[in-house]
């Protein structure tokens, strides 16, 4: 069947759109470069790691609330617990995101950083998640770990979730990255859609505008990642929809870590 020039034009803004779906990276750098996005610290000296800790702290001050939310949307408060009044909502949204809050630096004074992803550039997307209740195969390439939670936690009870999962880019990085954990723990690894201001959950005029609640993230806890090297850590989102491509940008993101 022909189409009209204006469909065309449609449809062509629609994929121009969902192909810069971005999975985003924070902290970054002002001069944050995709292809090299290096976060470089010293462990034993805080003015080297600092600047991500702040830089964190400002990411996150989008998401500062006492106002009760369930689960916890994020960390609740960028400031240390001897620098802050306590409220009960927000010492739970800490304890649940421990070790990825203020409280423990988010884990750089360790050696041991937090890094969070958020889904960004998703207002003309529909997402198509993975759950076990659609007879659709699952890839055996997904991680052990969502295929786990997919079964504990079905769609039809829980609600669906764009599954997110990072590893070492190369063999040597899978090597030297270490353990990794998803941050709240007790929670899927992933972004609840019912959170996600995704194409068939806003109104058509609202998806040029900017979001009123900023969306879900991810935290990213590195345990114990090999000192002295750099490390390239690969992370991605897994849907139906997105065929995953390591020379893509869409749903994936790379950054490199070097902890000395």
């Amino acid at each position: 069947m022909a189409m009209d020039k204006r469909t065309i034009k449609i449809i062509a803004a629609v994929v121009t759109v969902v192909l810069i779906l971005e999975l985003e990276v924070w902290p970054r750098s002002e001069d944050y470069n995709r292809y090299e996005p290096l976060i470089h610290f010293r462990a034993s000296d805080p003015g080297s790691w600092h600047i991500w800790y702040k830089r964190i702290n400002d990411f996150l001050r989008d998401y500062e609330t006492t106002v009760p939310e369930e689960p916890p949307r994020a960390p609740c408060s960028i400031h240390r617990h001897d620098q802050r009044l306590p409220v009960p909502s927000c010492e739970r949204a800490l304890n649940m995101w421990a070790p990825c809050n203020a409280d423990n630096f988010y884990g750089y004074a360790a050696g041991k950083p937090c890094i969070f992803l958020r889904l960004n550039h998703i207002h003309y997307w529909v997402p198509e998640p993975y759950n076990v209740s659609k007879p659709m195969e699952i890839p055996p390439e997904m991680p052990n770990n969502i295929k786990q939670f997919m079964q504990q936690r079905p769609a039809h009870h829980y609600g669906d979730y764009i599954w997110v999962s990072c590893n070492g880019e190369f063999n040597s990085d899978e090597e030297n990255v270490g353990p990794i954990q998803y941050i709240p723990a007790n929670l899927p690894p992933g972004f609840p859609t019912n959170r996600l201001a995704t194409a068939d959950r806003i109104p058509y005029s609202a998806r040029s505008l900017p979001d009123p609640i900023h969306g879900p993230i991810v935290a990213v806890f590195f345990e114990n990642p090999r000192r002295g090297v750099v490390i390239n850590v690969e992370c991605r989102i897994w849907t139906r929809d997105i065929i995953y491509r390591s020379s893509s940008r869409v749903g994936h993101a790379r950054f490199e870590l070097y902890i000395q």
